[in-house]
């Protein structure tokens, strides 16, 4: 069997797990080719891989500050809001709202900074006339365990040129820590625009006829599948909020599953429900059930179609046991003319963080945290194989435990 050394190449699943508050933060990314002589991989990892064979798994914990820059005081700016500028047409007119992210490149007349610079900056403060941003990477200063799966090792026959992957960068500079909920204070997600829709009109009329489609592919639903079983155990009783032909939940547990979608035809093509209740959420947000409460609710690839997310979120509270988990999936598919505006706005990775914020304003004050998987493969037989170079659908999870 090949081992993993200066003359192979290696896929490799990289995890990496950091903290925030009360909030546990996973990061899955699959390293699909790993050059072991030209990439950059941290040297205490590379050490540890040498030798190492496909199926076994190296973990080390990072300090803050050692693969990734510390956090440093000058990187926090003071700058007129005049320097401030928006560029998205999704953004176009709106201010600078505390705790979001947004480009640096949105400020003008920093040294270093230009209009096309995409890393992150996130307003600390707003006064009158100005703002306070803080231009650190989102996992300045925050310490983390990066565990390396090996799933295959092969040996190389030459060395030809190619591209150099930084892949600490690959794996961090694509949105991790942006999760995090901003020091003693909350973060200004909402604005008066935030849910409106391109199509604002009764969703009775819209859901219909069936909408006979998933929004992410197989692998993705698969690894929707195995962050959701992590909650789950065999038998649980579990409510599927906007449900529709697929649940993303795993079929080996024998749940007692109730689905609440839009279209009961949708629903009874789902094979995994026991029960279906058709409710449109945007008009009445109340869960009407009356007997035992739920172990577990679950909400996939439908969040982001909420009006009032809040008060769906407050009644999924109200309905779990004790010790029950709220576990939301989504990914960056949806149908385009009833997503909300603000949804749109938000970076992949600041939603999740808008998602833990209303859930705390629910209730769930306990245990809660984030599940992300980027660049693993898309089904070879599947459709978009082609457009999307193989790449499957990324999913984030944010989960809450019920404590009282």
């Amino acid at each position: 069997m090949t081992e993993f050394n200066r003359n192979s190449f290696a896929t490799i699943q990289f995890t990496l797990t950091w903290k925030s508050g009360n909030g546990i933060h996973e990061e899955k990314f699959l390293a699909r080719k790993i050059n072991a002589w030209r990439d950059v991989i941290p040297a205490e990892l590379k050490e540890l891989l040498m030798g190492a064979k496909a199926g076994e798994t190296i973990a080390v914990n990072f300090p803050a500050g050692s693969e990734l820059p510390d956090y440093a005081s000058s990187k926090v700016k003071t700058v007129p809001q005049s320097k401030f500028r928006l560029k998205s047409h999704h953004l176009r007119d709106q201010p600078a709202r505390i705790g979001r992210f947004y480009p640096q490149g949105t400020l003008r007349g920093l040294p270093g900074v230009y209009p096309q610079t995409i890393s992150p900056l996130r307003v600390l403060d707003k006064k009158d006339s100005s703002i306070t941003a803080d231009l650190n990477h989102p996992l300045a200063g925050i310490p983390f365990r990066l565990e390396a799966e090996i799933i295959n090792v092969a040996d190389k026959d030459s060395e030809t040129g190619g591209r150099l992957t930084h892949w600490i960068e690959e794996l961090c500079d694509g949105g991790p820590g942006m999760q995090a909920p901003l020091q003693n204070h909350k973060t200004d997600f909402i604005h008066e625009d935030f849910f409106k829709r391109d199509n604002d009109a009764d969703d009775k009329s819209f859901y219909a006829s069936p909408r006979l489609t998933g929004h992410i592919d197989e692998q993705a639903s698969r690894n929707l599948q195995n962050i959701y079983a992590q909650f789950l155990r065999p038998e649980m009783k579990v409510l599927d909020l906007m449900s529709s032909m697929q649940s993303h939940l795993p079929q080996d547990m024998d749940l007692d599953l109730t689905g609440l979608g839009m279209n009961m035809d949708e629903m009874r093509m789902n094979p995994v429900l026991n029960e279906r209740v058709v409710q449109d959420l945007n008009i009445d947000p109340e869960l009407k059930f009356t007997d035992d409460k739920f172990d577990a609710i679950t909400c996939s690839m439908s969040i982001e179609y909420l009006t009032d997310p809040l008060s769906v979120l407050k009644q999924a509270y109200s309905n779990l046991h004790s010790g029950g988990h709220l576990i939301i999936g989504v990914s960056n598919r949806w149908f385009p003319t009833k997503v909300t505006q603000g949804w749109l706005e938000l970076h992949e990775f600041e939603r999740m963080g808008y998602l833990l914020q209303l859930a705390e304003e629910a209730g769930f004050t306990g245990p809660k945290g984030t599940t992300s998987i980027r660049n693993d493969w898309r089904p070879t037989n599947d459709r978009h194989f082609v457009q999307t170079r193989g790449v499957s659908d990324p999913v984030y999870v944010v989960w809450c435990k019920k404590i009282s």
